[in-house]
């Protein structure tokens, strides 16, 4: 997959191209967007540690906990978003998912939530110079008690932290769903198997969508 910087997120099939090659290439997208991950994540590692802390991933290669920002435009080509939808990146790490939508669907609204404030310090550092806008993104522990995810139409979801939190963020979006229809694209083994667990509002009503790395939900 070859990296053009007029096109950063390219819109191919998804049977076009290797997750190897969607990583490699995201890593060109990192470099030229100007990010300096692996120093964060150097920052990151260095802080003290308590044995009650989440996962946050930190072991894992800059790539493996990312979504390919090509396989970002192949889910935003299947949701379609419509202008002033909003979209909420739960553990959006980087928050790559702001500058697909930024330049392919401008006039969505994009929130983003990431346990590692530098993570997000960068994410926003990154965004404003390449945009000039500020970043929606915070740092949050998406498992605490007192935190609810805001009302949106799109809820993205990586494998963070653990069941228990992958958990409580479900039945979030499950209260939030008694308001409005909601869809959740979840990414990884974790969020998967635990919506067709114990969440039959995601799976009963409408069929989900199946992909390699990622399927489509809607209540």
């Amino acid at each position: 997959m070859i990296f053009d910087p007029q096109n950063p997120f390219p819109l191919l099939p998804l049977t076009d191209y290797t997750y190897h090659e969607a990583q490699a290439h995201a890593a060109l997208v990192d470099d030229w967007l100007g990010f300096q991950c692996l120093d964060v994540e150097t920052q990151i590692r260095a802080l003290p540690k308590n044995a009650g802390d989440h996962q946050n991933w930190e072991h894992l290669s800059l790539q493996a906990f990312q979504t390919p920002y090509c396989e970002i435009h192949n889910i935003l080509d299947l949701l379609q978003p419509r202008p002033g939808q909003h979209i909420v990146d739960l553990g959006c790490a980087y928050a790559r998912m702001a500058f697909v939508l930024h330049r392919h669907y401008p006039d969505c609204r994009f929130t983003g939530f990431e346990l590692e404030a530098l993570r997000v310090q960068e994410a926003q550092r990154v965004f404003f110079h390449h945009t000039g806008k500020n970043l929606n993104a915070f740092s949050q522990d998406l498992s605490a008690a007192d935190f609810v995810p805001p009302a949106a139409d799109v809820y993205f979801i990586f494998d963070f932290g653990n069941q228990r939190a992958v958990e409580k963020t479900l039945n979030d979006l499950k209260d939030l769903a008694r308001r409005q229809p909601l869809t959740v694209v979840a990414r990884g083994k974790l969020s998967r198997f635990c919506i067709h667990k114990d969440h039959p509002w995601l799976t009963a009503i409408q069929d989900p969508q199946h992909f390699a790395h990622f399927s489509i939900y809607r209540s």
